[in-house]
């Protein structure tokens, strides 16, 4: 598993997830962390987005979505489960999206992670291989420089 840590201020996004100095959508944003973290770890993509529900909302603001609609799935006793949260779906009246295509490639989907341990202003990515067992996990390639992310 690798992952990356984002900051952000959620004061400076309004109720449709656009920030107030540029107007930019909360998913660009999400999408150039993306795009940073391919790079950084180049040639390991994320494939999971961590937020809490602040972030979550935040990121569903950017979408129309009918009122029953949610954004990230919940971790069962800490951990990714997506046949139990299927199955919560199953007797819920709120419907949930678990996932979005892949910035890097949208065949590939980059889950949603809904983590109350988490502080507001803070996202994080990571690529998780889809098996435990996967050791055929490339090594990512060394920063050539220290980047930092700012927003």
């Amino acid at each position: 598993m690798v992952e990356q840590h984002y900051k952000f201020d959620r004061m400076d996004f309004n109720e449709v997830g656009a920030h107030s100095q540029d107007g930019k959508l909360f998913i660009t944003l999400v999408r150039e962390w993306e795009v940073d973290f391919n790079e950084r770890y180049f040639p390991l993509f994320s494939n999971y987005f961590y937020g809490n529900a602040s972030t979550m909302i935040l990121l569903q603001n950017c979408f129309v979505l009918e009122p029953d609609e949610d954004f990230g799935m919940e971790l069962i006793d800490g951990k990714i489960d997506l046949d139990t949260n299927l199955e919560i779906e199953n007797y819920s009246k709120r419907r949930t999206t678990y996932a979005l295509g892949s910035k890097n490639d949208e065949d590939e989907p980059l889950f949603f992670i809904r983590d109350e341990r988490m502080v507001d202003g803070m996202a994080i990515l990571k690529y998780i291989p889809e098996r435990d067992d996967d050791d055929t996990l490339p090594t990512p390639e060394p920063e050539h420089e220290n980047k930092k992310v700012t927003v």
